[in-house]
């Protein structure tokens, strides 16, 4: 994809992450986070926290977005990718405009693509570049790896497994509930699980 003609990069304040971040919460996630069936979560790890997702929204579906601010490289995009790839159903980069150009050659199709700038009163203003699409090759392991282990015994325990099963290793329990469940099933116990865990209540809220 090539960059709009007579799109111009403007050389103003630096954007910084939690720019970024806070403007994208309080504007792009607005009607998001009023939805009673929608958890949005800063820093969502994945494969046991070998890589994060910058903003997940969690309702139907698993949405990421990746930020990228002036002050970032993009040496790690490609397995941040990858990582992505086997857990969101959608995926959003939102990147500061000197990594467009470079990015847009980094990301896969069904990745959407938005630029970051400064407005003319320096406040933050999102332009869509390119929209999200649906990533069909979600991984049903990775996806588990995202439930606590209390989370997959109460999974695999409603679904009657016996106990002497349930006592094996977590990447175990994983591995039992792929086998167990259709990837769709498992997908929505993973998603209604992430909804309802408590310890997201003790993160902060955006300013």
């Amino acid at each position: 994809m090539t960059i709009p003609s007579g799109y111009r990069f403007a050389m103003t304040v630096r954007l910084r992450d939690s720019d970024i971040r806070t403007a994208a919460h309080c504007r792009l996630l607005r009607h998001a986070r009023s939805c009673p069936d929608t958890i949005v979560i800063d820093e969502l790890g994945l494969d046991h926290g070998a890589c994060r997702v910058d903003i997940a929204v969690i309702n139907g579906l698993i949405r990421g977005v990746e930020i990228k601010a002036d002050a970032d490289v993009l040496d790690r995009l490609p397995h941040q990718v990858s990582a992505y790839g086997g857990v969101v159903d959608r995926a959003t980069l939102i990147a500061a405009p000197r990594h467009v150009e470079k990015a847009l050659a980094m990301l896969p199709d069904w990745w959407g693509i938005m630029v970051a700038e400064r407005g003319a009163t320096q406040g933050i203003r999102f332009r869509l570049l390119r929209p999200e699409r649906a990533n069909r090759r979600v991984n049903p392991l990775m996806q588990a790896r995202l439930l606590w282990r209390p989370e997959a015994l109460a999974i695999l325990r409603a679904l009657g497994r016996p106990e002497p099963l349930l006592r094996q290793p977590r990447e175990g329990l994983y591995k039992e509930l792929v086998t167990a469940l259709p990837a769709r099933v498992l997908a929505r116990h993973v998603r209604e699980a992430l909804k309802v865990r408590e310890a997201w209540r003790d993160r902060p809220e955006p300013s």
